[in-house]
């Protein structure tokens, strides 16, 4: 295991990613034949964007790169491309688990809160430069990722405030020469509510979802992206009594979450949700429903 490790921090990645299949075809077949790499893995976001990494000796990547790349131009549309000389061990595993799985130990427990950043891009490869140059610039974790539709691609870290933040900034500004950074943020102590409803990593603590009855009002928050949503249900449920009936994607980049409780607890709770979502991303809609009717939770 050391000695794989060891070759591991000598290899490099590279990264194609593409709108439409021909294109990824192409990259995964000159790739290899270009230069001595290997396959790691493909990933598929959704929205026609799909991904190609292969590893190898950091010129031998490169090479296979530059092939790849204008091939694959020549194909269809290139979305992003990237070479990572040395990735951190974690990018590997990062690479490999599947959109919203965040079920690495972050090292969180009820003794320790630890800040919660997030860096949302445009694509997936953005966000694996985004996580190899956070998780190398400062002391933190990343439980994982998450995409929500139209190339929306979030990458989490955790650890102490400080160092989320000195993450997030090296993230930030190393992924924007890949692509588009669609929006970034730090929670200093998210909610425990937070840490249970939102895939933002492994939860440690007893359950803060109480029932609700159905005569409960109904609060409906609607973001563009799971960063805003994350930080709306976070700032939601510090503002009042109110209990979160999770979150879902609805597509093309779109989530949304529920919150349920009193009137004016569902009020006070979606006024700083709405408030301070807006101040991280794009609100698309909120509404409040006093008295659900019945029928209601049928369909919802």
């Amino acid at each position: 295991m050391i000695k794989e490790a060891d070759n591991m921090r000598k290899e490099a990645l590279a990264l194609i990613e593409t709108r439409g299949k021909t294109g990824i075809i192409g990259a995964l077949d000159i790739m290899p034949k270009t230069s001595d790499v290997k396959f790691l893995q493909r990933v598929n976001i959704g929205s026609g964007m799909v991904s190609v990494i292969y590893t190898g000796e950091v010129a031998a990547a490169r090479s296979a790169h530059d092939a790849a790349r204008n091939l694959s131009e020549k194909l269809g549309e290139i979305v992003s491309s990237n070479v990572i000389p040395r990735p951190h061990l974690r990018i590997y595993d990062l690479i490999m688990q599947r959109s919203g799985d965040t079920t690495a130990d972050t090292g969180s427990s009820k003794n320790r809160k630890q800040a919660l950043g997030m860096i949302e891009t445009d694509g997936f490869v953005a966000m694996v430069e985004a996580a190899d140059s956070g998780i190398k610039s400062a002391d933190v974790t990343i439980p994982g990722w998450v995409t929500v539709g139209s190339g929306l691609t979030t990458v989490f870290y955790r650890g102490d405030v400080a160092a989320v933040h000195s993450a997030v900034e090296a993230g930030c500004a190393a992924a924007e020469k890949i692509s588009r950074v669609v929006s970034t943020h730090v929670i200093p102590q998210p909610h425990a509510g937070t840490e249970e409803a939102a895939p933002i990593g492994k939860f440690s603590g007893e359950s803060t979802f109480p029932k609700t009855g159905p005569d409960s009002a109904l609060g409906i928050l609607e973001t563009r992206g799971i960063t805003a949503l994350i930080e709306g249900i976070d700032s939601g449920l510090k503002a009042a009594s109110v209990v979160i009936q999770g979150w879902e994607k609805i597509g093309r980049g779109i989530t949304s979450t529920l919150f349920r409780g009193t009137v004016a607890d569902v009020r006070s709770a979606m006024d700083a949700a709405v408030k301070n979502a807006g101040n991280v991303g794009e609100v698309v809609g909120s509404y409040i429903i006093a008295r659900p009717h019945e029928e209601l939770d049928k369909g919802k």
